[in-house]
């Protein structure tokens, strides 16, 4: 049977037992609803852990494309692309968005049918 998390009214009635249980050390608790985890209680120990695994993982550089990218255009014709691509994509959108008007006209007219 697939693990469920601990229900959210079920956690609220044993919520001083819980933090008892990880304070001292016990494993996470996932509480949840509707069979969906929504949060985790951790001892605070765990918890400052992870907030320093975090702390050196943001402090490091982030990955550029520095020296793994080679234009075989100009910059003039990669900007020419680059405008082109927009106004193809703002074609397209409007086009949704006309869509989307003639559809919702239709259903409300059905409606008053």
């Amino acid at each position: 049977m697939a693990y469920q998390p601990l229900q959210v009214s079920e956690a609220r009635k044993r919520l001083s037992a819980l933090v008892e249980r990880v304070a001292r050390g016990g494993a996470p608790v996932t509480i949840g609803r509707y069979g969906r985890e929504r949060a985790v209680l951790v001892g605070a120990d765990e918890f400052a852990r992870l907030r320093r695994a975090a702390s050196t993982t943001t402090a490091r550089r982030p990955p550029t494309l520095e020296g793994m990218l080679t234009l075989t255009c100009t910059p003039e014709e990669l900007v020419a692309e680059t405008r082109k691509l927009g106004d193809l994509w703002l074609a397209a959108f409007e086009e949704s968005a006309k869509q989307l008007k003639r559809h919702r006209r239709a259903r409300r007219a059905s409606r008053r049918a």
